[in-house]
């Protein structure tokens, strides 16, 4: 797929499906200003960002010109910011992979978050209970419903590991 035909990308899935991994390859190719959310929504102490100053910031990050956004919901926000991509990128992984991965992850840093921000900083229970919330969350439904809402926006579903890993090497 050649990227220079797109300057606003959202890279949609649910937790753990690979959202940043893949979002920081297509960030490289095709030098692409990356915001991803949650590094925008946690603070140190899995402190939230205020709902209103997300959703403003949100509507900015929009007007822009050229970006990539990566993340879920972000407090209501992914309808917006599909219709105002010009490419949506939803990873549809089995619930079972993204459990498995989210799970390995607790312990790890991660990349895409701000600095001072640490899994291990809420409880196993916490995270399995959130886990368990994003997981029972109907975003197939919902990502498949805004694709039939706008057509426009050109439309690329992945639903397994080695359907992301073909997509991410035809990157140009």
């Amino acid at each position: 797929m050649d990227l220079s035909a797109y300057n606003r990308i959202a890279i949609l899935g649910g937790s753990a499906s690979g959202k940043s991994t893949l979002a920081r390859k297509i960030a490289v190719i095709g030098d692409y200003p990356v915001i991803h959310l949650d590094y925008e929504k946690f603070f140190p102490g899995w402190v939230e960002l205020p709902r209103d100053e997300a959703v403003q910031k949100h509507a900015q990050w929009l007007q822009q010109d050229r970006w990539l956004i990566e993340g879920g919901g972000f407090y209501g926000t992914m309808e917006s910011r599909f219709a105002g991509a010009d490419l949506a990128i939803f990873l549809d992984l089995s619930r079972v992979l993204r459990l498995f991965r989210a799970i390995r992850r607790l312990r790890q840093p991660r990349p895409e978050m701000r600095p001072g921000v640490k899994q291990s900083d809420a409880t196993l229970k916490e995270h399995l209970s959130a886990l368990w919330r994003i997981l029972r969350h109907r975003r197939r439904e919902h990502v498949l419903a805004l694709h039939e809402r706008y057509p426009h926006v050109k439309f690329v579903r992945l639903t397994s590991r080695k359907a992301v890993r073909n997509f991410a090497a035809q990157l140009k």
